[in-house]
């Protein structure tokens, strides 16, 4: 048994022949590149020839060959879209059941609010209307700064009232005509507003400087104040509601300062904000100019020194 298994074991190897080792095979191919190269340098008309003669059989042949593989490849490129489709499915549906546990839990505070209001018995807050309009004019005087809008008195405008647009704060209302008013920037050298800073809620005076920055004045204690604060209106009484954006605290050649977020150049349209506590005054006009009146006293409350709690200038 011994001799036969040699022998079946002997044919199964030596029967495929000799076999080409890589290394020759690599040899082989180097050789007939070598070759080809030497034979057209040598001939080249006749490599040219011989090349443009076997180019067309060979792009036939190819074209032949690729004719069933493009299915397969396009297959493959549908394939790889698929996977790619259900791999945003399966990550659009883990945000969705994330937004539905927030929604939830968003209802959840809501009702919890809303029970703890009806527990204290709280008073609900006054809400603020507000108008909005375009922008009629700019001011070009080098110290005052304003705009003119389409409002006035017959709107329910008053001295006074905060002006903003998406950014933030953009001024006060100063005058008050009929059919348009006109609003004191925060830039304008007469401009005051009582701030809030940071998160230690500092109180300070916001002064009309220049065109970019405003200046900080009769900052309160603990004085701590530091560049990168945000500024909103400090909401004392008579002056403009709290809360609202103003600024940024930077720093400046002459110390610490503030950067308005709202620019008045790029504004077309601002809204003002309607306090529910202003009082309507009684509008006698004066011709200021065609199609623009005025009160006679300007808005006086702006010429008055202002206090802590006053009114912006």
């Amino acid at each position: 048994m011994w001799p036969v298994r040699r022998r079946l074991f002997a044919k199964r190897h030596t029967g495929a022949g000799p076999r080409l080792s890589p290394l020759r095979g690599g040899a082989i191919l180097a050789a007939t590149a070598i070759g080809l190269l030497a034979l057209s340098h040598a001939y080249p008309s006749e490599t040219a020839a011989v090349r443009q003669m076997l180019t067309g059989p060979t792009d036939t042949v190819l074209g032949v060959l690729r004719t069933p593989v493009e299915p397969a490849r396009g297959l493959v490129e549908r394939l790889s879209d698929t996977m790619d489709l259900l791999g945003e499915v399966r990550r659009l549906r883990a945000e969705n059941e994330e937004l539905r546990g927030w929604q939830w839990r968003a209802a959840e505070l809501e009702r919890q609010l809303a029970e703890l209001t009806a527990i204290a018995n709280r008073v609900p807050e006054a809400g603020i209307s507000f108008l909005t309009m375009r922008i009629r004019a700019r001011s070009v005087a080098p110290f005052g700064r304003s705009v003119l809008i389409d409002a006035g008195g017959e709107a329910g405008l008053l001295p006074g009232q905060a002006v903003v647009n998406g950014e933030g704060v953009i001024g006060f209302v100063s005058e008050v005509g009929s059919a348009h008013a006109r609003v004191r920037l925060l830039a304008d050298a007469a401009s005051r507003v009582t701030v809030k800073i940071g998160r230690n809620a500092v109180l300070a005076t916001a002064v009309g400087e220049d065109r970019h920055l405003l200046t900080l004045a009769d900052v309160a204690p603990p004085f701590d104040v530091a560049d990168g604060d945000e500024v909103t209106t400090a909401g004392i009484e008579g002056g403009p509601p709290g809360g609202l954006r103003v600024g940024r605290v930077v720093r400046s050649s002459r110390g610490l300062a503030i950067r308005p977020h709202a620019d008045p150049a790029r504004a077309d349209f601002v809204s003002v904000l309607l306090s529910p506590l202003a009082t309507p005054t009684p509008l006698t006009t004066a011709s200021t100019g065609p199609g623009f009146t005025l009160e006679p006293s300007r808005a006086r409350s702006f010429d008055r020194e202002p206090g802590p709690g006053s009114a912006p200038r």
